[in-house]
């Protein structure tokens, strides 16, 4: 599977080369790396080695956002001279619901409370004798529905919505100035977290449309990583990455080419709005035609791998019994043969073992006892943009678009029996420890396998915050979750449209603290969040910020460290 110059895959049997980035660090192409198996396992006794020391934005040369360190005050915090020469510019802002609307409604939940005091103030004062236990009961239980109501009330009285500035972001952060006279880019980089455990119950065409949404997100290449944890440790998945890895060497850059939202290539393709308004390339019918026939052709692909690597693990199973039973045959000559018994494996495309899980399990080759496995889909692209060429050499016509893909690695953290490998926690505990080693982004994204960034400009929305001034003092952006396919009139459609949009909303004039979801430790959870990682023994006030923006709906957003079940 050969990708781009920039951007090929490192699929076993590619070049046989180890490969490094512009920095010198080495990634090996093994599928397997028993080195790194202490580093996958998720055991406790492994957690402290491979804590996150990340250094904070501004003092990773990050652009203009204010840092912090161990024992500093703000006074303290040193400011580049370019940063203090230039007027402020904020990134973020806040939106106040005018007066017009929220005074009618505050008037609306005055009266209300007026109501219900002089409602409960007659019912106190005139029980019930000849039921005493009836009307004490109703009496506690209005009292209880009144006070979760004035709960449930005072967080609309200060609603209040944010804004962000995305020129300002581009200007600040990826505009030429005496310090960066190039004009790269000196946004954090990103570590998005995919994660699957069966590939049964979670399709791999929905997995492989995540990934290419995030592999075309509007955000620097070089600073974008993507890593997939396969937690069940099949085949199937792991060649379905493979497959998303060479499609995404078309749809990226037709995406970057014709601005396309959004870059989940099935619900694109899906969309009932007329794709081609505000279009002005003259070629986009031609590109988007020929991208759809890819993609059909991709989805028939990814829907053929389980039967396909079923005739090929049993041809290559009947190819081993022929074998054993040759060899059988020179060895006993004119003795009786017996039917030889061999275990059904599971092989990959280059004639191999597959590490993980098997078709049919077998000891070290099932869900939970296998080996650990990392996998560079995509290596580390280049720091100088790479434009493509014309269309003779390719399906359309890419001269002057950036060609290059973030990195994609796939990883199976290694499992054993009689350990408690913490579910999805200990998965995210292995992503965070590879991607140390591997990106070490400053920022992590979490999302499950099920969920796409609708918006491409999601990331740069959420960076607007930590950039901004204070920003250090934040410590996560949540971003609420959409739905798709959901008929808006039915109420009972599981939305959480209230929750998701509105409460988030409401309780930002509280300034509130709190993380949606049934398990905030990585069991589920219902909102993006994007959380700063910080130095070892140092940490952000927790100001949470509530941000809608469009309908990205990636999940959590964790700290680099250790995360306890």
């Amino acid at each position: 599977m050969a990708g781009v110059k920039g951007s090929s895959c490192a699929v076993n049997g590619c070049d046989g080369k180890v490969m490094s980035d512009e920095r010198g660090t080495i990634f090996s192409r093994a599928s397997v790396i028993s080195r790194y198996a202490g580093l996958l396992c998720g055991c406790p006794q492994n957690g402290d080695g491979f804590v996150r020391v990340a250094r904070t934005v501004m003092e990773m040369r990050y652009g203009e956002g204010r840092g912090f360190e161990n024992g500093k005050d703000d006074d303290d915090i040193y400011e580049p001279a370019e940063f203090m020469n230039k007027p402020w510019r904020p990134l973020t802002r806040k939106l106040k619901i005018p007066a017009a609307i929220i005074s009618p409604y505050r008037l609306l939940i005055v009266i209300r409370m007026v109501v219900l005091g002089l409602f409960l103030t007659w019912r106190i004062r005139h029980p019930n004798n000849d039921a005493v236990w009836l009307w004490g009961m109703s009496v506690v239980c209005e009292i209880w529905f009144t006070f979760s109501w004035i709960l449930d009330q005072l967080p609309k009285l200060c609603p209040i919505n944010r804004a962000t500035d995305l020129n300002v972001l581009k200007d600040k952060f990826e505009t030429p100035n005496p310090s960066n006279p190039t004009g790269k880019s000196d946004l954090p980089g990103i570590d998005v977290f995919v994660s699957t455990a069966d590939p049964e119950k979670e399709p791999p065409l929905v997995t492989a449309n995540t990934i290419l949404s995030i592999l075309a997100a509007d955000y620097p290449v070089e600073k974008l990583a993507c890593y997939v944890s396969d937690d069940g440790g099949a085949l199937l998945t792991f060649e379905a990455m493979a497959e998303a890895a060479s499609f995404a060497n078309i749809w990226v850059p037709f995406c970057r080419k014709h601005s396309i939202e959004p870059r989940n290539p099935e619900s694109y393709f899906n969309l009932k709005k007329d794709p081609y308004k505000n279009k002005v390339l003259s070629d986009f019918v031609k590109d988007r035609r020929r991208v759809k026939r890819e993609y059909d052709e991709f989805k028939v692909r990814i829907n053929g791998l389980p039967e396909s690597i079923r005739r090929r693990s049993d041809a290559y199973h009947a190819r081993e019994e022929l074998t054993a039973m040759k060899e059988q045959r020179m060895r006993m000559e004119d003795e009786a043969i017996e039917v030889v018994k061999i275990k059904k494996a599971t092989w990959m495309a280059d004639g191999t073992h597959w590490p993980g899980t098997w078709l049919n399990p077998a000891a070290e080759h099932s869900k939970g006892d296998h080996a650990g496995i990392i996998q560079v889909m995509l290596k580390p692209p280049s720091d100088e943009p790479l434009c493509g060429i014309g269309e003779e050499y390719r399906m359309i016509d890419l001269t002057n678009v950036d060609i290059r893909l973030p990195m994609l690695v796939y990883v199976s953290r290694e499992k054993r029996p009689g350990y408690d490998h913490n579910k999805k926690a200990g998965a995210m505990n292995a992503l965070v420890r590879a991607s140390a080693i591997m990106s070490n982004g400053p920022f992590i994204l979490n999302l499950d396998c099920d969920h796409y960034i609708y918006n491409s400009q999601a990331m740069r929305e959420g960076m607007c915050f930590m950039m901004d001034r204070g920003g250090d003092r934040i410590c996560y952006v949540q971003f609420p979750q959409r739905f798709e396919g959901i008929d808006p009139s039915d109420r009972y459609a599981n939305r959480n449209t209230v929750f998701l949009m509105e409460i988030c909303e409401l309780l930002m004039g509280y300034k509130v603290r709190f993380m949606s979801g049934q398990d905030v430790s990585l069991g589920e959870s219902h909102c993006t969040v994007l959380i700063r990682l910080v130095p070892k023994n140092t940490a952000p006030a927790s100001v949470a910020v509530a941000l809608a923006v469009g309908k990205s709906t990636p999940r959590l957003l964790i700290p680099r460290k250790k995360i306890e079940p």
